[in-house]
């Protein structure tokens, strides 16, 4: 991701299928700028993707080492686990299995080589997100605790802990950096 996705991200965080599960960190590019910034320049561990198909970007994808973020660190077992989050921006592209197949290509090819050693990635989507708990389900994340997190306007979502063994699913570790 670069600086010149941003209105793009701004464009899918605001859409109706999408908004309720982001929050209003790219209400704005402004607000994205400030929220995403630090992590297109370097200042932030966060790695940002754009999904392109057939040259056009049509969602995004975003990894990070749980441990490097504290405030995430108690979510797991694991510190050393990888958090990844995740949405399909362009409605033609929602429903078709975009998101599945985005984000097990992405697992196992940017992700898995990227950590060396990875043993477990984690994601936590809202308990009411139907359609992110089954993508999760289809890629063999197993789901776990339910836990709430404060959100910055006051309101508390539920959200579902799921783990993926990468060695289990995707296969022995790989070196990386």
């Amino acid at each position: 991701m670069t600086r010149a996705d941003l209105p793009d991200v701004v464009a899918w965080q605001g859409r109706p299928h999408v908004a309720r599960w982001w929050g209003d960190e790219a209400a704005s590019v402004e607000a994205a700028e400030r929220h995403y910034g630090p992590a297109l320049d370097g200042a932030d561990p966060t790695r940002l993707w754009v999904l392109e198909v057939s040259g056009r970007s049509v969602g995004m994808l975003q990894d990070y080492r749980i441990g490097d973020h504290p405030e995430y660190a108690l979510l797991t077992a694991r510190p050393d686990a990888v958090g990844v989050d995740y949405l399909v921006g362009e409605p033609a592209w929602v429903g078709n299995g975009t998101g599945t197949r985005m984000l097990w290509a992405y697992l196992r090819d940017v992700v898995r080589p990227h950590y060396a050693g990875l043993a477990e990635v984690f994601a936590a989507p809202d308990h009411r997100n139907a359609v992110s708990l089954r993508v999760l389900d289809k890629l063999g994340f197993v789901r776990g605790l339910w836990f709430d997190e404060p959100q910055p306007d006051g309101r508390v979502d539920t959200v579902v802990g799921c783990t993926l063994d990468v060695p289990g699913v995707l296969g022995g570790f790989v070196t990386g950096g």
